[in-house]
């Protein structure tokens, strides 16, 4: 008698799940490989794309016109300066090239304004002008002609300054450069800041000697000698000023000659 065991998987059910393994694995790694495919075609694109603009740029046939200027970041006035500027350029050919032009024009024709980025809407056919304006945290006198420091430390000049009533006069001896260093720039701003404790008069910086004086009410003084650690001394002076007692001579110089060392010196102004 032919004895059958039940038990024992037939060779069409094993060949059957050897099928299904393989098809599951298969539908695994499937949207992996879609997706490699799918970014490979996208930086292909990307670097077409990039391509053909690069060569439609260089073209003749790639030149732009632009059918209206827009201005954006300043006020009116400086708004109709410019687009007074650019109105020529508009209904003819503009390059990138005359982009850059215009754009470093501009930066020569307004100092006052900090950042000027002239672009091409190659699709809305706008050319767009970006201004910001600079903001001065100091003023000052040279040659009869008021001139302004912003918090870059440049020196411009500007018929209309911005916050005028609220800039500080400074004092500049000896030559005046483009731009002034960090630390007459930290000074100014640390003054502004300790302006309840250090009401000063004005601020002078010798910039032949590189030395800094502030000037008090009532003819006082802080020395504060080499343009150096300025911050700091500034932070000294104004606790200083606030604890002095009563008795102290009316007309005094706060000497920060020696501050490297840990000594401010307080000492009667000589008459």
């Amino acid at each position: 008698m032919k004895r059958t065991d039940y038990y024992r998987p037939s060779y069409a059910s094993l060949g059957k799940k050897k099928r299904i393994r393989k098809k599951q694995s298969l539908s695994f790694f499937k949207p992996i490989l879609l997706f490699i495919v799918f970014i490979a075609l996208c930086y292909g694109v990307y670097v077409l794309a990039n391509k053909a603009y690069a060569a439609w740029a260089l073209s003749e046939a790639g030149k732009w016109t632009a059918e209206q200027a827009v201005v954006s970041g300043v006020d009116k006035e400086i708004t109709e300066q410019l687009h007074a500027l650019v109105r020529p350029k508009l209904n003819q050919p503009f390059s990138v090239q005359d982009a850059v032009a215009l754009q470093a024009e501009l930066t020569g024709r307004y100092p006052q304004l900090r950042s000027i980025r002239v672009k091409r809407g190659l699709l809305s056919k706008k050319l767009k002008i970006a201004v910001q304006p600079r903001v001065p945290i100091a003023k000052f006198q040279k040659d009869n002609l008021e001139k302004f420091i912003d918090e870059d430390g440049m020196i411009y000049t500007d018929p209309k300054p911005l916050q005028e009533a609220q800039v500080p006069l400074v004092d500049l001896t000896g030559t005046v450069p483009q731009r002034l260093g960090e630390e007459y720039i930290e000074l100014i701003q640390s003054v502004l800041k300790l302006k309840r404790q250090l009401n000063f008069v004005r601020v002078q910086f010798n910039l032949t000697n590189d030395t800094v004086k502030i000037y008090l009410p009532e003819d006082n003084e802080i020395d504060f000698g080499k343009a150096q650690s300025l911050r700091q001394k500034a932070r000294r002076a104004a606790q200083i000023q606030a604890h002095l007692p009563a008795a102290v001579p009316q007309k005094y110089v706060l000497d920060f000659t020696y501050f490297e060392d840990g000594k401010v010196f307080l000492r009667q102004k000589a008459h």
